[in-house]
């Protein structure tokens, strides 16, 4: 089982009367002007749906007493979005960002970069999987057939697209799991690397499935390969990586919201409660089962120790 499968509980804040940034609150806060959702990716990928899911659900079951507006900011991996943020509302509660695996691995590769030192992680609502896509034309059946051409050819030889740094991180996985070179070509979002899949302009790419499932039924496109340790229900005949004996790590993409750092707690916990909501919904989780994903709401200061072990994870699996 996944490190990123266990210790879903839920962590608490601490209820405290603050007054930081220029903004005032009482007991109990609640947003006093139309809220920013920012989205630090491009419109069409993974992270971009899932918050479009979100918004439809706070906006209406009337979560908030306001109006929440989606801005998408990509670039970097992140890091241009969320410096979007930090430049212009770094102390504001009225705004709300995404966060990811792709937030949390753009500073490990680029220590530059300035991404989730720059929030205050407020809750985890769910997990991917990743899944080798390959074209529905192409020769390879499975991941095995994959690797053994792979093999046989000069280092670099096939392409993969990738929407983000853990894209990234997940080729260069399977690399290093099956003594291959791959050649990656980097995009902005999981959208954009499925277009670039479908346009015949890479030879495969690894992603998760709420971004390739509706190909995967038309044919457009073929899943290969899955790593985690069980198959899918949803795609029962797609065999596990360790199935065709690519010892593969099981990884997967963390997805959860967070707030300004500098914003108060009440703020904070606030924002706990509406994403507990929306968690819960039928809606929320009708999306996950669509797409093959699994629920795990992770909040407060137990959301603060997953990231930790995560980066820990991460880390740990570039060393390898």
């Amino acid at each position: 089982m996944s490190i990123l499968r266990r210790n879903f509980v839920y962590g608490a804040a601490a209820l405290a009367v603050a007054a930081q940034g220029g903004f005032a609150f009482a007991q109990e806060w609640k947003p006093t002007k139309d809220v920013e959702f920012v989205i630090p990716f491009a419109v069409g990928g993974g992270a971009d749906i899932m918050a479009r899911v979100i918004h439809k659900i706070i906006t209406e079951d009337k979560l908030v007493p306001v109006s929440i507006a989606l801005v998408n900011k990509p670039g970097g991996g992140g890091a241009a979005g969320i410096g979007y943020m930090s430049a212009s509302r770094k102390a504001d509660p009225n705004t709300i960002v995404l966060v990811n695996g792709t937030t949390q691995i753009t500073p490990i590769l680029t220590p530059a970069a300035k991404t989730l030192t720059e929030v205050k992680p407020v809750m985890n609502v769910m997990l991917d999987d990743f899944i080798f896509f390959v074209k529905g034309d192409s020769p390879w059946k499975t991941a095995g057939d994959f690797v053994k051409d792979a093999k046989s050819k000069a280092p670099k030889t096939y392409n993969f697209s990738t929407g983000g740094t853990t894209d990234v991180m997940a080729v260069t996985i399977l690399a290093k799991a099956t003594g291959t070179e791959l050649n990656m070509v980097n995009f902005n979002s999981g959208g954009e690397a499925l277009t670039a899949l479908l346009g015949g302009h890479v030879h495969a790419t690894l992603g998760n499935p709420l971004e390739f499932l509706g190909h995967v039924k038309s044919g457009a496109v073929r899943a290969i390969g899955v790593f985690r340790d069980t198959r899918f229900a949803i795609l029962p005949d797609v065999p596990t990586m360790k199935e065709q004996g690519i010892n593969a790590p099981n990884f997967q993409m963390w997805r959860g919201i967070a707030i300004p750092k500098d914003a108060p707690a009440e703020a904070a916990k606030y924002w706990e409660g509406v994403m507990q909501k929306v968690a819960a919904s039928p809606v929320f989780k009708a999306y996950l089962k669509d797409n093959a994903a699994s629920e795990a709401p992770i909040a407060g200061t137990a959301f603060e120790k997953f990231l930790a072990d995560q980066e820990t994870l991460y880390r740990s699996l570039l060393a390898k």
